[in-house]
């Protein structure tokens, strides 16, 4: 008799994830470049040929919109449906969800290794409203909402809400990074898409418009590049990028949270878990500013997930979720 078990995957711009589970915990993984070649669903079906048994449900987080369980990546030239994945792996169901809905999903169940407390609480109440905010490649923002034993994944596009200056000397560096990259911005202000400057993709043209500002004339660098001379502080031009972008990040935060009715918020994605260091006092400082309202932010709790497969730890709690309320 073969042990039921569950697939779930993490599919982004650049990594197709697959992981097995049963009863007993995670029993096999795999790794694919998602634009390498072949359709992705020929790889969960050969990953379920190999568990020797077809999986009792499909799971998958993707970078896209979802639209009628379909599909289209945002930054890979794929498609994919859960039809595809039930043919392809003989499951009775398969889900696509977005993969920051996954991220809010991640949020779900937690254990004490999964985060680092920033303030409040050493673990996010059972019950309430859990906001996630995503610096990676780009900024993904989600929610999750748990009131009387029912979970609702809110997506969203927080990411591309704006961002403006905060003092004299911004107005400069954010001119600057207008004529770096005018597309971002609002009409014809100074106000631009948050994620053009919060993520992976806007950190080395900040970089740029901050030399210019400075009159720095030395090379370029890449995102790690920025990130790495600011917590090493042997860059003045880095230290100020590294500033910008975490008051600024942890002002989104603190007003997405405000927004949504929080109880808890939570960073995540490759930009917040590879560099907990930016993370600090004046972050949560930065975070607990609003006003008139800043005793509501600070009644906020506010975490740093750590775990690094939060994509697929989103797509097994939702797969768990969907078992408990349709199978009993």
């Amino acid at each position: 008799m073969t042990t039921p078990w569950f697939l779930c995957a993490d599919i982004g711009g650049t990594n197709l994830r697959l992981r097995a589970y049963d009863a007993g915990g995670t029993r096999a993984s795999q790794q694919h470049e998602t634009g390498g070649p072949g359709e992705l669903a020929e790889h969960f079906g050969a990953f379920a040929a190999a568990q020797g048994s077809a999986p009792e449900l499909v799971v998958a987080a993707v970078a896209g919109p979802v639209l009628n369980n379909r599909v289209q990546l945002t930054n890979a030239a794929k498609s994919l449906s859960g039809g595809d994945l039930r043919r392809t792996t003989g499951a009775p169901e398969a889900f696509l969800i977005n993969d920051f809905a996954a991220a809010s999903w991640a949020t779900a169940r937690t254990t004490p290794d999964d985060l680092l407390c920033l303030q409040g609480a050493a673990q996010p109440p059972a019950e309430g409203v859990h906001v996630v905010v995503g610096p990676g490649t780009g900024l993904g923002v989600g929610t999750l909402v748990f009131r009387n034993g029912v979970h609702t994944a809110i997506p969203g596009e927080g990411g591309h809400v704006a961002l403006a200056p905060t003092s004299r000397e911004e107005l400069e560096i954010f001119d600057a990074f207008r004529k770096l990259w005018p597309e971002v911005f609002y009409g014809d202000g100074l106000t631009c898409e948050s994620e053009a400057m919060l993520s992976g993709t806007g950190l080395p043209i900040l970089y740029r418009a901050v030399q210019d500002v400075m009159g720095d004339t030395g090379p370029h660098l890449d995102a790690k590049g920025v990130l790495t001379a600011a917590h090493q502080d042997r860059d003045p031009v880095a230290h100020r990028v590294a500033h910008i972008f975490r008051s600024h990040l942890a002002r989104l935060s603190g007003d997405i949270g405000l927004l949504n009715g929080a109880d808890s918020v939570f960073l995540v994605g490759g930009v917040a878990t590879k560099n907990p260091w930016l993370f600090d006092d004046t972050f949560v400082d930065a975070f607990n500013q609003g006003g008139r309202f800043t005793a509501l932010r600070r009644s906020m709790n506010l975490y740093l997930l750590r775990n690094p497969d939060f994509g697929l730890l989103g797509a097994w709690n939702y797969a768990v979720h969907w078992m408990d309320t349709h199978l009993g």
